[in-house]
């Protein structure tokens, strides 16, 4: 069995991500293969790179340190803004007023580096922990980020190259808020980089290729999707613009989700053809056609979960309770999720009425 996980970007909705992973490891569903961007490839780094022996120990830190201060009443109806004037653990407001007028950014991510190198040992982020035994091997990590120079995507792969917090920022280094950070290229040379969302927000493929490559028959990828399609219509200017993002993602992540659903049918389809082969003689001219062959390259088909978060509102929003409340919407849904693929199991092997 090998097991993939999908992290999708969104600001403080990552901690959505947080319930999940805790829901999967209290589970015993340890991901092989965990790919990220933005928020998540903070909590993916996290997950493969824990100095703590239990990940879920390190993410609970991690997140209990990306909280903003609370206000009491009357004044919490303003814990939700607190962000915007930085967060200790992740960003702080730039100061260098002299040099306004070249500004690109509006905050800089200096916080997240020291945040990062307490929560994580990078040394396990590279191709040497592929050498250990797989007992002791962590995760293999994959982050991607936008290319301000090729404008393409890149992606940052632990099993062909050394991963450090530079990585990391990169892939979340969203404008305006952010400014570019540079990194190690995969071909080793230095480039700037922006938030790896604004090109894909939901970075399978990677993954897909991951299980793809391996022998084990059983193949699952977890995805956690941030933004669903639906929600309520804004009612105010920062909704209108968390709407836009939400649309925008959402759509990328539908056709990405789509199209991998379609591979996994056609692994099935041809699945079938193999076992009517040998009764059928005339159906074996197709194991030479380029086609069959290239699905066959495939190996076995790809278990897809989708985990949804229902509430897309205040990805700017680092308040404790609003961090809480996604933490417990994240495993809620997992759960959820699990309960309702138990339920379609049961249900497939039901004897039909009459039968």
């Amino acid at each position: 069995m090998i097991t993939g996980l999908v992290l999708q970007g969104g600001g403080a909705l990552g901690a959505f991500e947080l319930g999940v992973i805790e829901w999967m490891l209290d589970n015993r569903i340890a991901p092989d293969v965990v790919s990220g961007v933005s928020i998540g490839a903070i909590n993916a780094t996290v997950l493969a790179g824990s100095r703590h022996p239990d990940p879920r120990d390190e993410l609970r830190a991690l997140w209990a340190e990306l909280a903003t201060p609370a206000w009491p009443p009357p004044f919490d109806g303003a814990n939700g803004q607190v962000s915007l004037f930085g967060n200790a653990a992740m960003y702080a407001p730039r100061v260098d007023y002299v040099n306004l007028w070249h500004w690109t950014s509006l905050y800089e991510t200096a916080p997240l580096r020291r945040t990062l190198e307490r929560h994580v040992d990078f040394q396990k982020l590279g191709p040497d922990n592929f050498a250990r035994p797989a007992g002791a091997r962590a995760p293999r990590l994959i982050l991607t980020a936008t290319n301000l120079v090729t404008g393409k995507l890149d992606r940052f792969d632990s099993q062909v190259m050394n991963l450090t917090a530079e990585h990391v920022a990169a892939s979340g280094s969203l404008p305006p808020s952010f400014p570019a950070t540079t990194a190690p290229a995969p071909d080793g040379a230095p480039a700037p980089y922006w938030d790896g969302g604004l090109f894909d927000n939901t970075p399978l493929s990677k993954v897909i290729d991951a299980l793809e490559e391996s022998p084990d028959p059983d193949k699952t990828m977890y995805v956690v999707n941030l933004f669903p399609s639906g929600a309520p219509l804004p009612r105010n200017l920062p909704e209108v613009t968390t709407r836009m993002m939400t649309l925008a993602f959402s759509n990328r992540t539908e056709k990405d989700l789509r199209r991998a659903h379609q591979t996994t049918e056609i692994i099935k389809l041809v699945e079938e053809l193999d076992r009517l082969m040998p009764a059928h003689p005339e159906l074996q001219a197709l194991a030479q056609h380029p086609g069959y062959r290239a699905v066959k390259e495939l190996a076995a088909p790809i278990r897809i979960i989708e985990i949804t978060n229902p509430d897309v509102t205040g990805p700017a929003d680092f308040s404790p309770d609003a961090l809480e409340a996604r933490r417990r919407r994240g495993y809620a849904a997992a759960q959820a999720s699990a309960v309702s693929r138990a339920a379609g199991r049961r249900a497939a092997r039901r004897p039909a009425p009459g039968a």
